[in-house]
């Protein structure tokens, strides 16, 4: 086991060098700028919201979207993060690092894949606490057709599209809704969104 792990990480410093290390010039823009994603969705009405230039600059993403969408009682919160290439100082922050950095902290998690309208989706699913506030979080990373929801397998996967297709664009999904009763309550509220979101979102990431 030990020896296991050992040629793990020696493979996993060594994408992680190439990923520093290199520049990869193509850039993958989007089928249309985020910004036109419908405010209006199947009944649930969106608003936007924005990041502050502090955390733009950090991010370092080509392109985002951040909305709230409210269907009667429910409420769905998205945030959807494109990056056209990937290298230094420019890859897809993990939620666990940033949620906890807001004030989160994690009370559940688990990896599952869930059918949407005959579509395969692996996803995190976890759920989160701040106060006395609980939120439901499912979220991927998405390269090319494939949605990921490992750190590791994106970092090989950004090397290894690099190699085969010359480009590394990926985007960060994530759903969520408060738990108001239960968590499985507030997951479906999210699935629900989702038969709504994802056949648009198709119109908008590249193949």
């Amino acid at each position: 086991m030990g020896k296991r792990l050992l040629i793990l990480a020696v493979v996993l410093f060594g994408f992680d060098w190439y990923v520093h290390g290199h520049t990869f010039h193509q850039k993958v823009p989007l089928k249309a700028p985020l910004e036109t994603f419908p405010q209006n969705i199947d009944g649930w009405q969106g608003r936007s919201q924005f990041f502050s230039k502090g955390v733009l600059d950090q991010l370092r993403v080509s392109d985002y979207i951040m909305r709230e969408y409210r269907s009667e009682d429910d409420r769905v919160a998205i945030y959807l993060g494109y990056y056209e290439t990937q290298g230094e100082g420019r890859q897809i922050h993990s939620p666990k690092h940033c949620l906890p950095g807001s004030g989160w902290h994690s009370v559940a998690e688990q990896v599952r894949t869930v059918d949407v309208g005959g579509e395969k989706i692996n996803l995190i699913q976890a759920v989160y606490q701040k106060d006395e506030a609980k939120e439901v979080f499912l979220y991927w990373y998405q390269m090319k057709d494939e949605t990921i929801t490992s750190d590791y397998t994106l970092k090989m996967k950004m090397v290894l599209n690099s190699l085969k297709y010359g480009r590394n664009d990926a985007a960060f999904v994530r759903l969520s809704a408060p738990v108001t009763s239960t968590v499985d309550e507030a997951v479906r509220t999210v699935e629900d969104f989702m038969g709504d979101f994802l056949p648009r979102l198709a119109m908008f990431l590249p193949e």
